[in-house]
């Protein structure tokens, strides 16, 4: 009997010799996942880069592998299992050369995740890192951009917990199974990114975290978003392997610089070196990714128009704040100093700035300064 489609992916993505890459290669040779277990050896071979002993391992594992209690240990569990023919499978990660054949996912994906950040580090931050973490990840939590990382220690843990005190959704990509709690102190943490948002892995439930899965996982959390901020970390960090892969996708790469005596900042200072955009605010983010901002002004748009009924001369108190700043500058202000004067945070000063834009009360000159119409 021929096995349905989920079941022939899960299969394959079971069997230890077969990567995404080869993986790939098969499902586009024959077509679709199930028609490899009612093939041969030869046609496999067929294929390409398959020897007579791989492909037999391959057609073995239809009796060797208990696939039909992979998926039950699933559902009990409540986690879904996407294939790329799955109309909620993240579409971004198609693009990519060696994209999973299988997502277990626990929790929920949604259409704006694709306008995502994902924000990485060392394990071992310091205490500047830390703060910079959360202040970075506060102000997109409040633009309502969704924060991908890797629910390590560190950096990964900070950004996760600070998307979910600011009501933002995050997404954490796992070097292990979902039935495995790597670190085991985020157990927690991993329930609270299911309710507001998702976690994510492409490796069998009971899959424990080897050190070569990291890579793997890496390139999917550089896959999922915009651009990768980079928070601290040595040259030999694996941080710099999710920047790698942002870079090899076409994706941007962003760092934060810190102090020159400080081991952790190396990483950061190298891709910058190296021609990674230095930021210091979301804001520095933004400015960069014209999807990222084109979409913010279409939301903050709608939501002009849905709150004050196509009425754009209303203004909130922030937003009336800033252009008596503006009034008293005919030349324009920096978008540091009005941040400054306003006394908000980049995230609440970006919100206001666009709306001022839509509803015409300014505009912006380059440098980041704002001058009043």
């Amino acid at each position: 009997m021929q096995l349905t489609e989920l079941h022939a992916s899960v299969l394959l993505n079971m069997v230890p010799e077969i990567g995404c890459i080869r993986a790939g290669k098969l499902v586009n040779y024959f077509g679709n996942a199930s028609k490899i277990f009612d093939s041969t050896v030869e046609e496999i071979c067929a294929a390409g880069e398959f020897t007579a002993e791989i492909a037999s391992k391959v057609l073995k594992s239809r009796n060797n592998i208990d696939v039909d209690k992979e998926i039950l240990k699933t559902k009990e569990n409540g986690i879904e299992i996407l294939i790329p023919s799955n109309r909620n499978y993240p579409q971004q990660l198609l693009t990519l050369q060696d994209y999973p054949q299988v997502l277990y996912v626990k929790g929920s994906l949604k259409n704006d995740d694709v306008y995502s950040v994902a924000v990485v580090g060392t394990r071992k931050p310091t205490q500047y890192g830390n703060a910079v973490t959360e202040i970075i990840t506060k102000d997109f939590a409040k633009l309502q951009v969704t924060i991908v990382s890797g629910l390590a220690r560190g950096i990964d843990t900070i950004a996760h917990k600070t998307a979910l005190n600011n009501n933002a959704r995050t997404i954490a990509v796992l070097g292990n199974g979902l039935g495995k709690h790597y670190p085991p102190e985020n157990r927690k943490l991993e329930d609270k990114i299911c309710a507001q948002g998702a976690l994510i892995s492409e490796f069998p439930f009971d899959y424990g975290p080897e050190k070569f899965n990291f890579p793997r996982r890496n390139r999917l959390i550089a896959g999922l978003s915009l651009g990768t901020i980079v928070i601290e970390g040595d040259e030999k960090s694996g941080t710099l392997i999710t920047a790698k892969c942002a870079l090899e996708q076409g994706k941007d790469v962003f760092a934060v610089p810190g102090s020159i005596f400080s081991k952790v900042s190396t990483g950061p200072h190298f891709l910058i070196k190296q021609g990674a955009k230095l930021i210091e605010n979301a804001n520095d983010v933004v400015d960069e990714i014209s999807l990222l901002a084109d979409w913010l002004k279409e939301r903050s748009k709608s939501a002009v128009i849905e709150s004050q009924h196509n009425e754009f001369t209303i203004l909130n108190p922030l937003e009336i704040k800033i252009l008596s700043i503006l009034d008293d500058s005919p030349e324009g202000v920096n978008i540091d100093k009005l941040r400054k004067s306003s006394e908000c945070s980049f995230g609440e000063l970006s919100e206001a700035l666009i709306a001022l834009e839509i509803k015409q009360k300014l505009k912006s000159l380059p440098g980041k300064v704002y001058m009043k119409l």
